[in-house]
């Protein structure tokens, strides 16, 4: 009797190991696309903490706006997520020297990146914003003022032409922030999605953030830029299938829900054509 109870357990074991087995490979995961990545099976990716739009959360799982795009384009492609959390210099610099597969963080599609790193097709448009007390919303308006902003961002290069030495560069905009507050600068510069992100849950307190009027001498305050994934520009079977992913999540509606999910506005996923910030 014991040994047939011990025949009955090992033949019960063996068959539902066996539908367990063949379950696992009737739902094996098919990839949109086909292309390389640094490390089979896994999507590296080089991110930086940027509020609603990056947000690290450990070395397999990400937040925010391109944080979850990413997730869905990884789902798509069968892909499990490696994360490095750096600064913002680094990703670029990553992704440039092939230590991560793409980068994210609100990343604009421009000219000079486009020299160096491939550049996915557009998620969301995103203005340039102006922080301070007396509600200043001009590039004239700035002149005159110490004002900081942002290295690397779409504007902080044609602000130095105009400004010259009364502008202060930062690492990363929580800097910028704190001399803010502090009085060392009268006004900062950022994205207007993201400063009114962070007025919303607590920062910059009786200050205004309004969104740039237009002037020709900073092209990012004429015409919003267009975000990206910047990648390896030599692996272009992944910027194909990223463009590709991008452009069906734009179909499907994902991009404009995942905008609103995070209070933006859901109308930013309507990016029109690619182009490139000259």
């Amino acid at each position: 009797m014991k040994t047939s109870a011990k025949f009955l357990g090992r033949l019960c074991a063996g068959l539902l190991l066996s539908c367990i087995t063949y379950s696992a490979f009737a739902d094996q995961c098919k990839p949109a696309h086909t292309f390389p990545t640094i490390t089979s099976g896994t999507l590296s990716v080089a991110a930086w903490v940027f509020p609603p739009y990056s947000i690290p959360a450990g070395s397999t799982d990400i937040g925010g706006v391109d944080g979850d795009i990413v997730k869905l384009i990884a789902a798509k492609e069968c892909l499990k997520l490696s994360i490095s959390t750096v600064d913002p210099a680094a990703v670029i610099q990553s992704v440039v020297s092939g230590k991560a597969d793409i980068g994210m963080g609100d990343w604009y599609r421009t000219a000079d990146r486009a020299k160096v790193l491939g550049l996915s097709g557009p998620m969301y448009l995103d203005q340039m914003g102006v922080i301070s007390k007396d509600g200043i919303d001009t590039i004239a308006g700035l002149q005159g003022k110490r004002v900081g902003s942002v290295q690397g961002y779409l504007w902080t290069g044609d602000l130095q032409k105009v400004l010259g030495s009364s502008l202060t560069l930062y690492p990363n905009p929580v800097a910028m922030a704190q001399d803010l507050a502090a009085g060392r600068i009268d006004v900062g510069t950022d994205s207007y999605a993201v400063a009114q992100y962070d007025q919303k849950k607590g920062g910059y307190t009786s200050i205004k953030i309004m969104a740039v009027k237009p002037d020709p001498r900073v092209p990012a305050s004429v015409q919003p830029g267009q975000t990206a994934f910047p990648y390896t520009k030599s692996n272009q079977a992944l910027g194909d299938a990223l463009s590709a992913d991008i452009a069906d999540l734009h179909k499907s509606g994902d991009i404009a829900r995942i905008l609103k999910a995070h209070g933006l506005e859901p109308s930013a996923a309507d990016v029109g054509q690619p182009r490139l910030v000259q």
